[in-house]
């Protein structure tokens, strides 16, 4: 059930598009160009720029294109946030069981 967008991840979206459409501009990148190097539909990356609307592929194949993919990478490694650091020292399981 996915329900609505809590309003923390819809600013988010939001402002990672607006950051990677800030990205494509300062590196005179036109929209259909952006698409075609990413193996996209103009329309696909229009949603994504304006809305942050998309599959997390897309987005990945996006960063790569405009140089932000190792940043993203970076951003999400468990080891730069304060559990994960602490938890680092600790013996992490292969599964989480519920």
């Amino acid at each position: 059930m996915a329900g609505r967008t809590p309003i923390p991840v819809a600013r988010a979206m939001r402002i990672i598009a607006s950051n990677l459409d800030l990205a494509r501009r300062q590196q005179r990148i036109p929209l259909d160009l952006l698409a075609e190097r990413a193996n996209l539909s103009v329309p696909t990356v229009r949603r994504l720029m304006n809305e942050g609307a998309g599959s997390l592929e897309n987005f990945l194949r996006v960063a790569r294109i405009l140089g932000m993919l190792q940043n993203v990478e970076e951003a999400t490694d468990p080891l730069r946030t304060p559990i994960g650091r602490a938890r680092a020292e600790e013996d992490t399981p292969l599964r989480v069981r519920s």
